[in-house]
């Protein structure tokens, strides 16, 4: 099933392509920074014994888009997303003070999202906001842990084991974006975007866990800039009222 599902999704962005290529069709690299969160409420009302720690991690691929008007469009794309959580013990944990351990995921992201931007008739910069659902694919999980011995009173790190098994192999979010749309030519121009991303749903995997534990969510805050060629689209604007297409 997991196998139709992704020839599926291939398939239809190759059906994408074909239907993009017309005018008003962008393409281009997107590169993204971004802090990355695993919420889960029982997590953090775990104390000195687990610290969420700042995260930071990097995603990439490319993007495909089409303006069907000139402030409204669509995009798509394929990114590889690193993302996890990292934790420590507080200094107060006497245990095991300051320790790290963490979680790394890595998902293939599929979004699919609407634009909208500001005008571009009078000036070749302009405002632009992206919204609508994403399709996370986990490729991969590792993880370390915090082992307690009640007996000795003693903790110790876990090495690092595998926990793929231990996550949904789907992860669908909301992503929310604005940014900055900038042209260079009537062909070229980039984005520079803080992007938002929530999972919708648990990502954990498992029947047990959903009644010793809530759900986990991912979360990403991220800095996207991502360069695109135009095929289509308005003029260049040159200070006065520029010819929309």
């Amino acid at each position: 099933m997991n196998s139709l599902f992704r020839l599926t999704l291939v398939f239809s962005l190759l059906i994408t392509f074909e239907t993009f290529a017309q005018k008003g069709f962008e393409f281009g690299p997107s590169f993204q920074f971004q802090n990355t969160w695993l919420l889960n409420k029982i997590d953090n009302d775990e104390g000195a014994a687990l610290d969420f720690e700042g995260t930071y991690n990097f995603a990439y691929g490319a993007q495909i888009g089409y303006g069907f008007h000139a402030r409204h469009g669509l995009r798509t794309g394929i990114f590889v997303s690193q993302q996890g959580q990292k934790y420590t013990t507080s200094e107060e944990y006497l245990r095991l003070p300051s320790a790290k351990y963490y979680t790394e995921t890595e998902y293939i992201q599929i979004p699919v999202l609407y634009r909208y931007n500001g005008s571009l008739e009078i000036a070749n910069s302009a405002f632009i906001l992206t919204a609508g659902p994403q399709f996370g694919l986990l490729q991969k999980s590792s993880s370390t842990a915090l082992f307690l011995d009640s007996l000795s009173n003693t903790a110790l790190i876990s090495d690092r084991v595998d926990t793929k098994s231990c996550f949904e192999s789907m992860d669908i979010s909301a992503q929310l974006g604005l940014g900055i749309l900038a042209r260079f030519s009537p062909k070229f121009h980039m984005n520079a975007m803080l992007n938002l991303n929530y999972s919708l749903q648990d990502i954990d995997k498992g029947v047990i866990k959903e009644f010793v534990r809530p759900g986990t969510k991912n979360a990403v805050v991220g800095v996207n800039v991502s360069f695109y060629v135009l095929l289509g689209g308005p003029e260049m604007a040159t200070g006065g009222q520029a010819k929309m297409r």
